[in-house]
Order: C-alpha cells, then structure tokens, then sequence
C-alpha cells in the first residue's frame, strides 16, 4: 500500500501495541474466519465466493481488524506495516477477503495517493465495510500493452465527463459497484499527456459489462462498454490530463502487489508463508506415491528454496523503493519474480503430477490441471513478463532504450489507430 497508509504523529499516541494487537487477533480468528480450503473454489462460483468475501470483510470492520494501515479519519486503524504483518502471521490458514485485494491492494492506494479529501473519505470506509468492490478499467479490445494509446473518450460538458468506449479484462468487474477509467480527455496532444482518471459506478446508465469466460471455466474476468456514459467532474482522480501518472502509480501498486503474492496460490494468506507453497506439493506428491522419486524430491527442493527466497526478495526491494535507492519502477523487479515463481510453482506441480495432471476426478478439490490452465496469466497480469524486464533494464539498471519510432512529441489525433 502507498506512503499514505502510515499515519501521522496525532495518531502514533493511541496506537496499539503489536504485541497486544496480535494478541487480539489471535483470539478473535477462531469462530469468526472460516479455515482455509474449507471451501472448494471449483465447487462454487466468483459470485458466491464474493459473496462471502463481502462477509468476511464486514466481520473484520465489525472487530476493528479492517484498514490496519488506513487513516483513522477514513475509518482505518492508523496502524503501522509491522501490525500488519502481525495480522498476517497469525491469520495464515484462515481464508481472508481476498476479493478485495485490488480494491485494497490496486484502487483505494490509488485514490489515496492523488484523489481529493472526499474521494478518500467515501471509498474508503465503505470497502472497509464490505460493502463496496473497486476494479481496474485500463486495458482496451485494441490496445494490447499500449495503456497509453488508450481510445475510450471523455468529453467534457459542462460538470461532466462524457464517455464512450471499450475496456477488457477487467477483473470482476460484473460484482463491482464501481472502478478507475483511464480516458482521453484531449486528443490534440501527445498520448501520454492527455489522458485522465475518473471513478465511474459500472451500475450507471450506458455501462455494459460482461463477463468473460477463460479456459479453466471461470469468468473471472470482464469487458466493458460505455455508451454516452455521465460522468461527474468530481470523480476525477488527480489532475486534469495528468490520468498517465496516476495510472502509472496504480501499476505500482498492482506490481507490488501481485509480485507479494505470485508465488502463493491466490486463495491462501497474503502472508506467503513456505508452508503455504511448499505443503501443497508435498500432499501431491504423497496423493501419487511419488515422494521417493529423485525427480520429485528436486522439484520439491527448488519449491523450497524458491518459498525461502520470497520474503527477503520482498524486504529487499520494498526497503529500496522506501528509501529511494530504487525508482518506482523498482516494483518491477517484484512483479517479475511473482510471476516466474508462481508460473514455475504451477510447473513444479505437472511435473509432480505426470500425466494424471491432465485428466483429474470432479471429486478433488482443486486439481492441478485446473490450477496449471490459469498458469499463464501470471506471467500477463499487471504487465508482461516482457515489459518488466524492459523498466528493469531501462529505469531501474539505466540501459538504453530498445530501438522504436519516435512518437512522444506527436498529437495523439495524428497517430496511426487500430
């Protein structure tokens, strides 16, 4: 999360301590969180898990466990990083609300960061609550990687915003109340200066959503449609034509974020602990009868140290990007080594699994062939593999650019379009 989650001096007075915040924490959990794998996501939908993660998330407000690092005047506890952390340790094995995790992870910093003091107060206790799920609206049918090339218009008339286009890939969008919209605001100037943010409610007439569905039968995933869509000045985020900073500074937020978690199963513990990525190819290799194959027992250990190397790598970076030894694009590297180590943990688990990880029983769980289907997203998600390594090169390591047309200086109307 931003700078933004640490509160000020007024706040440090009546903080509590973490010793005795863990302590509460530890005995709240039991009775009030559900174990986690007590619920089999193949056996139920997106929406009824997010319905329980609505749940879940309003049992935390009512404890006053929600928003550990959030402001005291938006609702949040005005807890440090190291409360937190106590939080996660002793919630591993617990399911957590993790359909808010762009939300609290992506959006609400965001907002945070560049929306005004009432934008702040508003979203913010409500997610808190639970009764509120924000999305990205970034990526666009003919955009590929190019965010800033962006088509989706809003015109401005009078104290609104009037939008129409596309966005993709939106994540579940359908089971949002709302999400930050990166559109043009003024085409008559290179692409990256005339974008701007908005927060649009997705029940607003003229929005359309609808859900995708992916290859390993989920519909995680949504496209968006904006037909002469209304939007107030107010929910502008930042500034005016200044949309690609703060669309930049959500990217860091999702690249942190999804590099914390790309080694961990999505469903478990933002914690992360070895356990949580080691255990379950060890059961899968005890369910085959394959724990004394060599071949196995080396995969095991490269999942081993892979888990070992997490949260020093985490630690490292994050350290750099506080102090400023790393730019923010230093996110970069934490987005990349998420991404190779959950697309290699999902490896790890064919190669354990041999050709039974093709074909799998209705009654288990949550096979590994379903998991493997999904695979490839980490390697997608918050930027490709690919981009990442060209901000590492470029931004954080200061190599030069690859060779590309000069089109910066360039209006966006008089670029070539999809």
């Amino acid at each position: 999360m931003s700078d933004h989650m640490t509160n000020s001096g007024e706040d440090v007075a009546v903080r509590e301590s973490v010793e005795a915040f863990r302590s509460r924490v530890r005995q709240w959990l039991p009775g009030h969180l559900p174990k986690a794998g007590e619920h089999s996501r193949r056996e139920e939908s997106i929406e009824t898990l997010t319905a329980r993660h609505r749940e879940l998330q309003g049992r935390l407000w009512e404890a006053g466990l929600a928003g550990i690092r959030y402001p005291r005047q938006y609702g949040g506890l005005g807890l440090t990083e190291k409360h937190q952390e106590a939080f996660f340790a002793e919630a591993a094995g617990y399911e957590l609300p993790l359909a808010f995790a762009v939300t609290h992870g992506i959006v609400l910093p965001t907002i945070m960061d560049f929306g005004t003091e009432e934008q702040c107060a508003r979203y913010v206790r409500a997610a808190l609550r639970g009764d509120e799920l924000a999305t990205q609206l970034l990526s666009e049918p003919s955009g590929g990687s190019d965010m800033a090339g962006a088509l989706t218009r809003a015109t401005r008339d009078g104290d609104e915003f009037v939008v129409n286009g596309a966005k993709i890939w939106s994540s579940s969008a359908h089971l949002c109340e709302y999400g930050l919209l990166l559109a043009r605001t003024d085409p008559d100037v290179p692409k990256h200066r005339g974008l701007s943010m908005l927060i649009v409610a997705l029940d607003a007439p003229g929005v359309t959503v609808n859900p995708i569905r992916l290859g390993n039968g989920t519909s995680e995933f949504c496209e968006e449609f904006f037909d002469d869509v209304r939007i107030s000045a107010a929910n502008l985020v930042g500034e005016l034509n200044d949309g690609w900073a703060v669309a930049s500074r959500m990217l860091f937020h999702e690249r942190t974020m999804l590099g914390d978690n790309g080694m961990n199963d999505s469903r478990l513990s933002p914690a992360g602990g070895t356990q949580d990525v080691v255990d379950p190819l060890v059961a899968l290799a005890q369910r085959y009868g394959v724990t004394s194959d060599p071949l196995v027992r080396q995969a095991l250990g490269e999942a081993l140290m892979m888990a070992n190397l997490k949260q020093p790598a985490i630690e490292h970076v994050s350290e750099g990007l506080r102090s400023g030894r790393f730019p923010g694009a230093g996110a970069s590297l934490l987005k990349l080594f998420g991404s190779k180590t959950g697309f290699r943990r999902l490896e790890l688990g064919m190669l354990i699994a041999g050709e039974r990880g093709v074909v799998w029983d209705e009654s288990e769980p949550d096979p590994i062939g379903v998991q493997w289907l999904h695979a490839r997203a980490y390697t997608l998600a918050g930027g490709t593999t690919e981009m990442q390594l060209n901000q590492i090169a470029e931004r954080v390591l200061g190599l030069p650019r690859d060779p590309a047309p000069d089109f910066r200086d360039v209006p966006f109307s008089d670029l070539p379009h999809n």
